[in-house]
């Protein structure tokens, strides 16, 4: 959910926390180190929720909420930029010179070849455009836009960890140029886009020009992989490409790896809307 605040910070970042789903090397630094050291991380599904072996908190320093828990000890009222400042005053001397390890390995290179195109596909497309045009900021819901979004090249993201919060990605991304005044990036999964992506309406009002890509498989899979039985899982094809049009910009249905290239590959006007 954090990741993209590294992305100006010249760290050596290693990668993403995902426990089983994510990639073993950066997992094992995690659960194998002596002493983890969670800065206002949220424990949530999409992260320790899916770790093959339950973390021993006991010996994990967690800092969040004005608090710190260090095995059965919690201190209140701590704020983290003063606790960080004071580990900081501790260790410093002490930290041994290491060589910066090798940056993590991104997926790069989308073959333009008759496959339909996937949801692993976006990965690869996205790193593409960012090694060509550059660092853009990105917004993405829950679901497979968020694991996709786990394996870009360093850019600002922002992200949900609850799949109780489908829906961020739309309104996150809009906030996020509001603020940012940059053009942004949305990933959203079509259920995530029937509840909250009309707020693309209010583009023209306000002079907003978002990228969305929605990934549109027509169900929400998470409900058919605990209730295979359950019938409300199936969406429908709402053909959001041509919804685009309505709500001020232009849209594009892409099928298969070739359709995609030309479009992944340069910026679109107002509030593009990929499916």
């Amino acid at each position: 959910m954090g990741r993209g605040l590294l992305a100006d910070a010249g760290l050596d970042v290693r990668g993403t926390y995902l426990g089983v789903a994510g990639d073993p090397e950066v997992s094992r630094l995690l659960d194998d180190s002596d002493l983890p050291v969670m800065l206002g991380a949220i424990l949530s599904d999409s992260n320790f929720g899916v770790s093959a072996q339950r973390m021993d908190f006991r010996r994990a320093l967690i800092a969040a909420h004005r608090e710190a828990r260090v095995g059965h000890h919690v201190y209140h009222d701590i704020p983290l930029a003063d606790l960080v400042d004071a580990m900081l005053a501790r260790v410093a001397p002490a930290l041994p010179t290491r060589p910066p390890s090798t940056p993590p390995t991104v997926p790069r290179g989308l073959l333009a070849d008759d496959t339909p195109v996937r949801a692993a596909d976006l990965s690869m497309a996205l790193n593409d455009c960012i090694e060509r045009y550059g660092r853009i900021p990105i917004a993405s819901d829950i679901g497979d836009c968020l694991f996709a979004a786990m394996e870009l090249s360093p850019t600002p993201l922002a992200a949900p960890g609850y799949y109780a919060s489908m829906g961020f990605g739309v309104p996150a991304g809009l906030g996020m140029q509001v603020t940012s005044g940059e053009r942004t990036l949305i990933l959203v999964g079509d259920g995530a886009f029937q509840m909250t992506g009309w707020e693309l309406g209010n583009c023209r009002r306000y002079g907003l020009d978002p990228i969305v890509i929605v990934l549109n498989n027509q169900s929400w899979e998470m409900i058919r992989a605990f209730q295979p039985e359950s019938q409300c899982a199936t969406l429908g094809d709402w053909r959001y490409a041509d919804l685009a049009n309505v709500l001020g910009g232009d849209g594009y249905r892409v099928r298969t790896r070739p359709n995609s290239r030309p479009h992944w590959t340069r910026h679109l006007r107002p509030a593009g809307a990929f499916n």
